[in-house]
């Protein structure tokens, strides 16, 4: 019985230290629910700058991309060797003055190259070789597009092409019987392009003046080059930007 009554006795001898052991679970609980408000406070402004750097990013890339520059696959080898087929070209979108020898990214209504194609054809004649790259279909991305509903199916669809502005607004252009081009009576030397420049006879008629705001463009690769021998002008809302660079992925 002795031993039974020392343990209540020792505590009452030590309330203090029995009030500190009934404290402490209670002290503890506060400290770890302290603990977890801060940390769910750290989470919450890494995740808070995570979200913003994210969408700062994007906006970024978005005017880069969208806005200031362009990307794209060169769809041909027009304009080998500098830039061959599947190469990626860089472009920039906000260049507002094209002198000669700038290299263009531009589109065309995919019908009216159609068109003119089977034009030539319903002739019995020969179209330029190379020309029936013209005749695209449509891309995997536009059907994707237009399976979606982002695209109105009444707008045409469009064919792009890489070239180099040889002629611009104001501008004669003749190509001569000697393969030679001609601008403003002046045959134009081009030591960069390993080519003579044949006219595709049935298609356009020389020598053509160019409006405002309408460019002549030649691809490099004359011979069977898919270029305004064929379709004419170049006008300027159809030109998407002026190359940068490219980024070379065959024949390295």
């Amino acid at each position: 019985m002795s031993e039974g009554k020392a343990q209540p006795s020792g505590a009452a001898e030590n309330p203090r230290e029995t009030q500190a052991e009934q404290m402490l679970p209670a002290q503890e609980q506060e400290r770890r629910a302290e603990n977890r408000k801060r940390n769910h406070r750290r989470h919450m402004r890494a995740l808070r700058d995570l979200i913003l750097r994210t969408l700062g990013l994007a906006l970024v890339l978005y005017i880069l991309f969208f806005h200031l520059v362009g990307v794209m696959k060169m769809p041909s080898a027009d304009m080998f060797p500098r830039i061959d087929a599947g190469d990626l070209v860089l472009y920039y979108r906000l260049e507002k003055d094209i002198p000669a020898q700038s290299v263009i990214v531009f589109r065309k209504p995919t019908a009216s190259l159609e068109q003119s194609y089977d034009d030539r054809e319903e002739t019995g004649e020969s179209a330029a070789a190379g020309s029936s790259a013209a005749r695209a279909e449509k891309t995997w991305f536009r059907k994707a597009l237009d399976w979606l509903g982002l695209i109105d199916p009444a707008d045409p669809p469009m064919t792009t092409f890489v070239c180099r502005v040889v002629a611009g607004p104001g501008d004669k252009v003749e190509i001569a019987e000697s393969e030679r081009l001609i601008v403003n009576g002046n045959a134009v030397i081009e030591p960069n392009i390993f080519y003579s420049t044949p006219e595709y006879t049935g298609f356009i008629e020389y020598p053509l003046q160019l409006g405002e705001g309408q460019y002549f463009v030649l691809a490099d690769s004359r011979n069977g080059g898919v270029d305004s021998r064929f379709f004419g002008p170049v006008n300027r809302e159809e030109i998407l930007g002026t190359v940068i660079t490219i980024m070379r992925r065959n024949n390295l």
